[in-house]
């Protein structure tokens, strides 16, 4: 790798970094505004529409922009063109497909309100397969700082005419708007950033060299998108929107901390182990030392929240949220799944083994399934109730699947992972009654918050701190070495 190709690497790595951290911040404050100002109704409506939509879009784009970002550079502009004009093809055949059973779905959910946000939602995916060939194209000249900038300015666009949308009482319309406008916005400024015109000379032959692998690369992805948002089409089956607006904000706020805790250390496991992979002793080390650090930044957030989720939500989301308090803390208990299909995605990354991902994916899928409509017709929270069942049932077949790599049992893992858990515990508790009884006299529900969490903070620092020393060497050893590979 040459001396400017790296550092074109370095700052399409950072402008990624910046990218991220801008979208998820940003699209969940907004997602706080506008929940605020509609109700779990119109929000169970919204998510509803946007499964269906997402599936749409996953199998109608992604395939093709994989196909242009791995195509040969002598090959790049005949397979653009092919990728482009297939996108296209795809996106619109999905959305008439959408439009078509937008009445039966409805029906499914028992909710005449869901057609028109499915059917206005379709059509967002031939906007957003317009610009995708030519992002992927841009990317593949380091490009991501024009990602990051434009994304950064369809959000706000999208966001703002969001807020004005909902202020003005357009209730789950508002955030289709907000969907069409971000993607109309993002569309524009891909084709601003890489001047190519999409010509229609190429062959029916080179289109489905093309084709197929695209397909593929999609249904891998759609069954990703369906294990993650199957529990919401289940809950809208068999509960109705209400409920789904519910579990969403909770589940939105739940991912909210995965990505501030867990994916800063997914963006250095996988090079971490690609770089000693060869030696098993350091992959053992290694894989134990993440488990621990992982665990040392995660649990603290997940049942920190649990512990002061009352007072989080009222301050957040409104008082007619409440409901979601208990669901927020059920589901700061999948915090553990979490961390370790985190690191094991990346150990089998690491090592080439997409046939035992690929396998996992599909048990996992099926599993996830099976649990959510056997708990179905019992509610809302045997359904939740399910899912952290699923996670926690997978765990020691994931371990089993990485073992030959890692040499880490379940014991091995299980011991990783228990000084910061318990620490985090002995935390939640501390905090949950000092916000609950100790600081009651306070009526100042944001002052009563602060004082909880930074006593849980101190809390929590004190006892890793006696428990737990070398979890935190190592995370200071960690954010030491990822500074000095941006450097």
């Amino acid at each position: 790798m040459t001396v400017n190709v790296k550092k074109k690497a370095v700052a399409s790595a950072l402008w990624s970094v910046v990218r991220i951290g801008v979208d998820q911040v940003f699209s969940f404050v907004v997602f706080v505004v506008v929940a605020r100002i509609l109700g779990p109704v119109e929000v169970g409506l919204f998510a509803l529409g946007m499964i269906v939509s997402e599936m749409g879009r996953i199998f109608a784009t992604s395939g093709f922009s994989d196909a242009v970002t791995k195509a040969r550079q002598e090959d790049e502009e005949i397979v653009s063109r092919a990728a482009f004009w297939g996108n296209m093809g795809m996106a619109v055949a999905c959305a008439v497909v959408i439009t078509m059973l937008a009445q039966p779905i409805s029906w499914l959910m028992g909710t005449d309100r869901l057609e028109g946000v499915l059917i206005a939602l379709a059509w967002t995916l031939p906007i957003s397969a317009g610009g995708a060939i030519h992002m992927a194209r841009q990317l593949r000249r380091f490009g991501h700082k024009t990602l990051a900038i434009r994304s950064i300015i369809a959000g706000l666009i999208g966001s703002a005419a969001a807020v004005w949308a909902a202020h003005e009482n357009f209730g789950v319309y508002a955030l289709v708007i907000q969907r069409f406008i971000t993607e109309f916005v993002t569309m524009v400024t891909a084709w601003l950033a890489f001047r190519w015109w999409p010509s229609v000379n190429f062959t029916r032959a080179q289109l489905m060299e093309v084709l197929p692998f695209s397909v593929s690369m999609s249904a891998s992805k759609l069954i990703g998108v369906i294990i993650s948002r199957v529990q919401d089409m289940i809950i809208g089956v068999f509960v109705g929107p209400a409920s789904v607006g519910f579990y969403r904000v909770a589940r939105r706020t739940i991912d909210m901390l995965s990505i501030g805790t867990l994916t800063p250390i997914s963006t250095v496991s996988v090079n971490l182990f690609v770089a000693i992979r060869e030696d098993e002793a350091r992959v053992k080390q290694t894989f134990a030392r993440l488990l621990s650090v992982a665990g040392a930044v995660s649990f603290p957030a997940f049942f920190g929240l649990a512990a002061v989720a009352k007072d989080l939500v009222a301050i957040l989301y409104g008082q007619r949220w409440l409901e979601v308090v208990p669901m927020m803390q059920a589901l700061s208990l999948f915090c553990i799944p979490s961390l370790f299909g985190l690191l094991f995605l990346s150990v089998l990354t690491s090592f080439g083994q997409s046939k035992k991902a690929l396998r996992f994916t599909t048990i996992q899928f099926f599993v996830t399934v099976a649990f959510a409509l056997i708990a179905a017709p019992f509610g809302v929270w045997p359904i939740i109730l399910s899912l952290l069942a699923r996670g926690y049932v997978m765990i020691p077949y994931q371990i089993k699947l990485i073992e030959p790599h890692t040499k880490c049992s379940l014991a091995d893992a299980g011991l990783a992972i228990l000084r910061p858990l318990m620490a985090a515990l002995i935390m939640a508790i501390a905090c949950y009654c000092l916000a609950t009884y100790g600081l009651a006299s306070i009526h100042n529900v944001i002052l009563r918050l602060v004082t909880a969490i930074s006593a849980g903070m101190v809390i929590y620092t004190a006892v890793l701190f006696l428990t737990d020393r070398q979890s935190i060497i190592w995370l200071i050893q960690l954010s030491r070495s990822r500074s000095e590979k941006f450097s």
